[in-house]
């Protein structure tokens, strides 16, 4: 193969540089947080929470307008929401036990 060289290299030291000879920054793969399915997750946990609040603050103004029984239809539609909070979660606990 090749010649060997009397020393090593540490990789800790090693930097690339430019054709100016400035050193540039070494390129880092991306965070977790922001792969597909990290992704999916956040983005169902938003909708959720979108969904829950919008019926929730059209439940305080139903209530302050003084539409009392459409309060109420609307306070029983957010608790009927609420579980969909927990849709991001449960589809992370799934796909991490599933995989064992």
């Amino acid at each position: 193969m090749g010649e060997e060289r009397p020393f090593g290299l540490d990789p800790g030291r090693v930097v690339d540089v430019d054709r100016a000879g400035r050193p540039v920054a070494p390129s880092a793969p991306p965070p977790e947080w922001l792969s597909t399915r990290h992704r999916l997750i956040l983005g169902l946990f938003a909708l959720a929470a979108l969904v829950v609040g919008g019926l929730a603050g059209a439940t305080v103004a139903a209530f302050a307008s003084g539409a009392r029984g459409w309060a109420a239809v609307l306070a029983l539609l957010t608790l009927a929401a609420s579980p969909l909070l927990l849709l991001g979660p449960v589809q992370d606990w799934w796909r991490f036990r599933r995989g064992r």
